[in-house]
């Protein structure tokens, strides 16, 4: 399975280069379904915030879009749903949201922080 990375994504979303959303674009039809991981969408959700300055919500709404989207098979994406919702109901940052999520679905709680914010969550414990 052919796989893209962030700025393959950034492009997809949000087609500022005319040029490189057209190749991202036809890899995309040609190797469907590729992958997109986890690290990718991290970097994604910073990169459009960050970069772009998208709100959350905006944020929230590209990254639904993709899960939804035939042509990508996301990395775990039960895993990226429990994170956006996490995400969206707090002030923590959405890559520590992920953390969260991915040590829940293993089993690891609680997880050990020292960030103020993450540890108000629900299996968290603050160090």
């Amino acid at each position: 399975m052919a796989a893209i990375d962030t700025n393959v994504l950034v492009r997809l979303v949000t087609r500022d280069d005319p040029g490189q959303f057209e190749k991202a674009q036809a890899f995309v039809k040609r190797h469907h379904p590729v992958l997109v991981t986890h690290l990718s969408l991290l970097e994604l959700v910073w990169v459009l915030m960050s970069r772009y300055g998208l709100t959350k919500e905006k944020v929230c709404q590209v990254a639904q879009a993709l899960l939804e989207m035939a042509e990508l098979e996301v990395q775990e994406p039960a895993l990226l749903e429990a994170a956006l919702r996490t995400w969206e109901g707090c002030r923590a940052d959405f890559a520590d949201c992920f953390i969260l999520e991915t040590v829940k679905a293993s089993g690891g709680v609680p997880l050990g922080t020292f960030d103020a914010t993450l540890s108000r969550l629900e299996g968290c414990r603050r160090l």
